[in-house]
């Protein structure tokens, strides 16, 4: 009778630890932040913005070239406008311009009307517009190229825009003068209080490209009233910004 009584105090005992032990894996890991308060310093940093430019001569200009149709009946404003837009695309084919260079820019028709006081009464037609953009990689040939789409009817000649067509040398040369230029800044800065920048914590670029875009409607003026279009490009201002983290 003794040992059966030992036998099942000894089983209620092993059953609890073993409770116990389960309760133990279960339960959540306790982790004591105390340790670890105190042991980072806090990182004086100075925030400067920098700023390069490179100056460059365009290699590429984009064109924008349309022609317009008036008509009572749509189908003829449209038959009209395809067959004077087809002159135009040929007429610049002609002076060396590639196919893939000649990209449609958008093309719509619509019905509108005019108003006569004289006759008090409103003339209602369609209008049909069709304009390409025009890439011309000689610089010199954009004005020649003016001249030869308004003589074969174009005539909408809106805004020239002159670009760079690889412009990434250019950009990173632009990068490194705004990285000096920040440079410099903290420099400055931090000397009023006996430091000097050394290599940078953190670095954020951001980008922004420079072109030559002419006036709509001076750009119309000189294609409509001269007989041969003087056209200089200029230069393209490409610039490149950071933001420049220095601790200390």
């Amino acid at each position: 009778m003794k040992n059966k009584l030992i036998i099942g105090i000894t089983s209620i005992m092993m059953i609890m630890a073993v409770a116990a032990f389960s309760v133990s894996l279960s339960a959540p890991t306790a982790i004591s932040v105390a340790d670890t308060a105190g042991t980072s310093e806090i990182q004086n940093t100075v925030v400067v913005n920098g700023t390069g430019t490179m100056q460059v001569a365009p290699d590429m200009a984009t064109i924008n070239i349309g022609v317009q149709t008036q008509n009572e009946d749509a189908n003829v404003a449209q038959q009209e406008n395809a067959k004077q837009m087809d002159q135009v695309v040929s007429a610049i084919k002609a002076q060396g311009i590639a196919a893939e260079d000649i990209k449609t820019a958008q093309y719509n028709l619509y019905k509108t009307s005019d108003y006569s006081s004289s006759t008090d009464k409103r003339k209602e037609y369609y209008v049909a517009n069709n304009t390409v953009n025009v890439i011309v990689k000689d610089i010199d040939k954009v004005g020649s190229i003016i001249d030869v789409a308004s003589s074969n009817g174009a005539n909408n000649i809106n805004n020239i825009t002159f670009s760079v067509e690889d412009d990434s040398a250019f950009y990173q040369e632009a990068l490194k003068l705004a990285m000096t230029n920040a440079k410099g800044k903290a420099t400055a800065i931090m000397s009023t209080f006996g430091k000097t920048p050394s290599i940078p914590q953190q670095v954020n670029e951001s980008s922004s490209g420079g072109s030559i875009v002419y006036n709509t409607e001076a750009v119309r003026a000189l294609a409509m009233d001269s007989v041969s279009t003087p056209i200089e490009s200029g230069q393209i201002t490409i610039t490149a910004k950071v933001s420049v983290t220095y601790g200390y």
